[in-house]
């Protein structure tokens, strides 16, 4: 590493890409969400090899990183799929020749499991707002926590909510069930969002997260807010819901709802076909 950093010393570097690559039209054509999620990992391998020749870098020079770092699975695959990104925007424009992630597999992750029914039923009758609040629009929206973050009160028109998905900019109409109706009802009107600081200012996906992971650890239970989309998702699929009544509300393809409903309760879902096919004869 020390020879080619300093064979390399003045030629055109990864620290060099990855500042081309972040200033480039191509990167401002991301989401916010994602250019924060790139900007992470691209931090991580100009601290790590940013000094290299950008066609220096080699496929062990990733593993090693990947081996050695303590990163977690998601993190890791977050990591090589910014690189790889990174590098097919380089050599598109003769900025680099090689694929420094061509071969690396990616690693198994585990899946965001939906929150158990007892702690999703304590969560939206408890006694702290915010963490009552943010149930409701998590549960009976489908919606991931950047999306709920970002709800202002204008977007509550009609027996709607509508909401722009930061992910995709996908344009969503979501009717709202009468328990979320209930809790906006009560909710205060602190400012232009539905939840907010304690000021009245937007509230960060990463503080909503903490106050509802400490909420569920002390029921007894290691969640996270995604979960709550699974919750979502298979409820509508046991009401009788089709996966395309469903990926309306949520937002998803038609096969992420299937992927999502892995455990569904089918009993309930049998039931509720039956009693469409039972309507269907009268």
């Amino acid at each position: 590493m020390a020879g080619r950093t300093r064979r390399g010393a003045a030629t055109y570097t990864l620290r060099d890409l990855a500042a081309e690559y972040e200033a480039s039209p191509a990167f401002e054509a991301h989401s916010p969400n994602t250019r924060r999620a790139y900007q992470t990992q691209i931090t991580k391998a100009v601290d790590l090899l940013g000094k290299f020749p950008a066609n220096d870098v080699l496929a062990s020079d990733i593993h090693h990183l990947l081996d050695n770092e303590g990163w977690g699975a998601a993190s890791k695959n977050l990591f090589v799929a910014v690189i790889a990104n990174l590098y097919q925007w380089a050599r598109r424009r003769g900025k680099a020749s090689i694929e420094p992630t061509k071969d690396i597999a990616k690693f198994k992750t585990g899946q965001h499991e939906p929150w158990p029914l007892d702690v999703l039923e304590s969560a939206l009758s408890c006694d702290v707002p915010r963490v009552r609040l943010a149930t409701h629009l998590l549960y009976f929206t489908g919606q991931r926590i950047g999306d709920v973050c970002a709800m202002r009160w204008g977007d509550v028109r009609g027996g709607f909510i509508h909401v722009v998905q930061q992910k995709t900019g996908k344009r969503l109409s979501i009717p709202i069930h009468s328990e979320l109706q209930a809790e906006l009802d009560r909710a205060p009107k602190l400012g232009l969002f539905i939840i907010t600081r304690h000021t009245g200012g937007k509230i960060s996906d990463e503080r909503l997260r903490r106050d509802l992971q400490v909420f569920t650890e002390g029921q007894g239970a290691k969640t996270v807010p995604h979960g709550l989309r699974k919750n979502a998702v298979n409820s509508l699929l046991e009401a009788g819901c089709a996966v395309a009544e469903v990926s309306a509300i949520t937002g998803q393809t038609f096969a992420m709802v299937e992927h999502y409903a892995a455990r569904v309760d089918t009993r309930k879902l049998g039931g509720a076909a039956m009693l469409k096919f039972e309507r269907s004869r009268k």
